[in-house]
């Protein structure tokens, strides 16, 4: 077995690579780690030696005089200040790679990476990956203490993290992988991905594509920003997870945009979505619109929400409270069509209701906030399932209360518009649910009630909300509720 031996082979590059006029011949470089077993194959081309290109298959760019591609069990390293570039066609296998800092490997569109070293030969990534348009494989351990930036260029040009190259594309594949047989999970190792505390997951420019299993294991940032979002197939899964150093802190993902964290594929077999724990904490920070967070979600001790900015909308809620700045929302909500950008909740078969709770604009202090769907009825006359939606330290007014959006599928109504469909609510310390009174004009709660139904017939009123989505033509159901208080609420 093939084990890992942290030191750096400076002595070793000293000979190989060329110094300056006013430099001594051995140049002190704390490059890559040995692996015992495997003979480093180091960079030597674009960005280490002048006048070199960048070209991943010329033999000329390489210490041992051999590209990787000619060697039967390679292991890579790009010393610092390397720049080389895998391009269309080109489909770098390799044992293991480790990438120095100020080192930059970029994977070109129709490039592809694929490790295969396992746990006892990890790949390192300390200086930069770029995968533009390409994608990174194999059933290895990586390691990312610098940057992993993956980047879509189109629809045609997605990133792409995945366990098998057929998973995503046509062949040929690498020796040795297993094959792809629909409904049929990977009977043996799959990729992982572990960001450390600095180390940073970065994701733009449209899908990018977490495929077949693979995991992502993150004690420090997983990035989301100018249009891009994640598609997570079903048995893939995301952990953000406490720092493992000595500094306060935790794995992040943070969406600076209106990017999400959506379904992917599920062509082997595997009926649940992919798996999401957070046990570090997702922030909204940027973007008006809605951030998703779909998966089989939990939220076990330390993990916390924060929404700055926009909605942020999970699975089903949470028991645990997030951080909701003025104007900002959070819930719960679902795509029906998984992998569409910019998609918008809604309700569907996997999905018959969902919630949305909005903090007032003159809220300045934001408010601590728990919107969970119950798993108990009230009632026989329910529809659905009553929600909790509660919040501490919210500010509010008749004027500028806070919003309450309850939607339902039309599988749950029965044919009922929402004209027909009463909204009770619970208040905190009783044990009945009381119906609520209509809003008056004004949208400000009749005397002495403290939240009511907004059917002003206004664009942000309750009202029908009809989809593409079957089984009839019937409508689904927005209750829209203007509340200075909040409790426990239930549709009937």
């Amino acid at each position: 077995m093939l084990t890992l031996v942290r030191f750096a082979v400076a002595i070793l590059l000293a000979a190989w690579l060329p110094a300056p006029a006013t430099t001594p011949t051995a140049i002190s470089l704390n490059v890559c780690d040995v692996l015992t077993g495997l003979t480093t194959d180091v960079w030597q081309g674009l960005g280490v030696t002048p006048g070199a290109d960048d070209q991943w298959d010329n033999d000329a760019n390489w210490s041992l005089g051999v590209a990787p591609l000619r060697l039967s069990n390679p292991y890579v390293c790009i010393p610092a200040g390397g720049l080389p570039v895998i391009r269309a066609g080109q489909d770098a296998q390799l044992v293991a790679l480790d990438v120095a800092p100020t080192g930059v490997l970029q994977v070109d569109e129709g490039g592809k990476l694929y490790l295969y070293g396992g746990d006892s030969a990890p790949s390192t990534i300390r200086g930069q990956v770029e995968v533009d348009g390409g994608a990174l494989a194999g059933p290895a351990q990586v390691e990312v203490s610098g940057e992993l930036l993956l980047r879509t260029l189109g629809p045609s040009s997605e990133a792409t993290v995945t366990t098998r190259e057929c998973a995503y594309f046509r062949g040929p594949y690498p020796p040795g992988e297993q094959a792809c047989v629909p409904g049929i999970p990977i009977l043996g190792a799959t990729g992982r991905i572990v960001v450390d505390d600095e180390g940073i997951v970065d994701v733009s420019g449209g899908e990018v594509n977490l495929g077949d299993q693979f995991q992502l294991l993150v004690h420090g940032l997983l990035r989301i920003h100018d249009g891009g979002f994640m598609a997570a197939d079903h048995g893939t899964r995301l952990e953000l997870l406490p720092h493992l150093g000595l500094t306060a802190g935790a794995g992040t993902l943070r969406f600076e945009d209106d990017g999400s964290y959506l379904e992917g594929k599920n062509d082997f077999g595997i009926a649940p979505l992919g798996t999401v724990v957070n046990q570090g904490q997702i922030i909204k920070s940027g973007g008006t619109g809605t951030s998703l967070v779909t998966g089989t979600y939990s939220q076990p001790a330390p993990g916390a929400v924060t929404v700055n900015s926009g909605n942020v909308l999970l699975p089903s809620g949470s028991p645990t409270p997030a951080t909701v700045s003025a104007g900002a929302g959070y819930g719960s909500g679902r795509c029906l069509v998984p992998r569409q950008p910019g998609c918008q909740p809604q309700t569907f078969d996997l999905d018959q209701q969902n919630v949305d709770f909005q903090v007032p604009d003159t809220d300045t202090s934001g408010a601590s906030v728990l919107v969970q769907e119950l798993t108990t009825a009230s009632s026989p006359d329910d529809i659905g399932l009553p929600v909790e939606a509660h919040a501490t330290g919210l500010s509010t007014t008749a004027a500028d209360p806070a919003i309450l959006s309850l939607r339902y599928d039309e599988r749950l109504l029965g044919g009922r518009g929402w004209t027909s469909v009463n909204v009770f609510r619970r208040a905190t310390g009783t044990t009945t649910y009381v119906k609520l009174q209509a809003c008056l004009a004004n949208g400000h709660p009749p005397t002495g009630q403290e939240a009511c139904v907004d059917r002003r017939g206004l664009p942000g009123s309750s009202r029908n909300v009809f989809d593409a989505e079957g089984p009839g033509n019937g409508p689904d159901v927005l209750m829209v509720i203007r509340t200075v208080k909040t409790s426990r609420w239930v549709a009937r």
